[in-house]
């Protein structure tokens, strides 16, 4: 993996947790790898802490979900994948058993 596809990997994670944490949530960073989410993030209205994958790409797949799926069973955790949505400030947000939903960075 180049230099510069880790970079924007990890700025791509940086707004993602920021988008979390503008919407009460919190946010524990991980010693991720190839074979781990990218971090938890915990919803402190609900209580609830999902296993985190974040792609920061112009195609939004199912081998994402999938992805997402296999690390969060790792961890014993629901999961949760963010798709950051191409030329906006948007993100898909899938979330194991609920229906995805659009999120929009607040500016």
């Amino acid at each position: 993996m180049s230099a510069a596809s880790r970079n924007k990997g990890r700025r791509g994670q940086q707004e993602a947790q920021d988008l979390l944490k503008s919407r009460d949530w919190s946010v524990a960073e991980l010693n991720s790898g190839t074979a781990a989410e990218d971090f938890w993030a915990c919803n402190l209205v609900a209580g609830k802490t999902y296993s985190v994958e974040v792609k920061n790409t112009v195609s939004i797949t199912t081998a994402h979900r999938k992805q997402a799926q296999t690390q969060a069973a790792k961890s014993k955790l629901p999961w949760m994948l963010l798709s950051k949505i191409a030329g906006t400030s948007s993100w898909l947000v899938q979330r194991q058993g609920m229906a995805p939903v659009v999120w929009t960075a607040m500016e």
